[in-house]
């Protein structure tokens, strides 16, 4: 890699050459992540997880909403809870390595849970198939914005009539404190590498999209690697109507993807959305 490309300006919505979850090393590390249930690195903690389950078993009973998709199921940690609950359950995932231990947790527990291995945005989702399609925590926003679009429109043909989307996402407000920086370190045995490199980092904006840019740089002594992990915040009235002009009515509005009562300077926002 030349320094002259290190300095350039990336475009909106890049594509890095990389990524973090088919990266044969981070993937597996992204892995032990969502696994570690008192953190929130990939997944919420396990607390949380299980009373966002219990407020859509209660908001979503699995009698009037059988049919449930998680679209970006991880390895299966709110997939498997909600199968319990009642659920006829599909996962997709973008990730090899979380699907194939999503499956074989379900096959050890089993679980009727089908999963997929696949990115959800080039899925063809069967039109008027599932009654509850969720997305948890917060992956609507690392979507460009006509992915994000696009994948409002795929979710809407793939619901029932009277069926829900529900999903959050972060507000302004998680970014409320935001300084752009750059920064390096040497890695090895760690999240980014298990062979000695060196990682250049850089968190910048793009305010007039309320987009954020973290840009990994992983230089090795003959080769490197690249990633871009995008995040979107949004001010709630800008995504409800995004979703009304999508089709969807009786937006309803929370603090959490557990059901929390709306506050204004929430970090997070969740919508249950419908499908007439």
């Amino acid at each position: 890699m030349r320094l002259n490309e290190l300095e350039k300006n990336i475009p909106l919505f890049a594509k890095s050459q990389d990524t973090i979850w088919t990266d044969p090393y981070i993937s597996q590390r992204m892995l032990e992540a969502h696994l570690k249930e008192t953190e929130e690195g990939a997944t919420r903690n396990v607390a949380f997880v299980q009373r966002s389950v219990e407020w859509f078993a209660a908001k979503f009973p699995p009698a009037e909403y059988p049919n449930l998709l998680d679209l970006g199921c991880g390895p299966g940690i709110y997939a498997e809870r909600f199968y319990e609950k009642g659920y006829s359950v599909t996962g997709i995932d973008f990730s090899e390595v979380s699907i194939a231990y999503a499956k074989k947790s379900a096959a050890q527990k089993q679980h009727a849970i089908t999963y997929l291995a696949a990115d959800y945005l080039s899925t063809s989702l069967q039109e008027n198939t599932y009654d509850l399609i969720v997305l948890i925590y917060c992956d609507l926003g690392v979507l460009s914005h006509t992915e994000r679009r696009q994948l409002l429109t795929a979710a809407y043909r793939a619901l029932r009539p009277g069926g829900k989307l529900v999903f959050d996402v972060f507000t302004p407000v998680r970014y409320a404190d935001f300084r752009a920086f750059r920064s390096w370190q040497v890695e090895q045995n760690s999240f980014w590498s298990e062979t000695a490199c060196l990682r250049l980092q850089e968190n910048c904006s793009y305010p007039q999209e309320n987009t954020y840019l973290e840009r990994h740089d992983l230089l090795y002594q003959n080769s490197h690697k690249t990633f871009f992990i995008w995040e979107t915040v949004f001010e709630p009235e800008t995504l409800e109507k995004e979703l009304s002009q999508t089709g969807y009515q009786s937006i309803e509005r929370f603090s959490s993807i557990a059901g929390d009562n709306w506050q204004d300077q929430s970090e997070v926002a969740c919508f249950s959305a419908s499908k007439q």
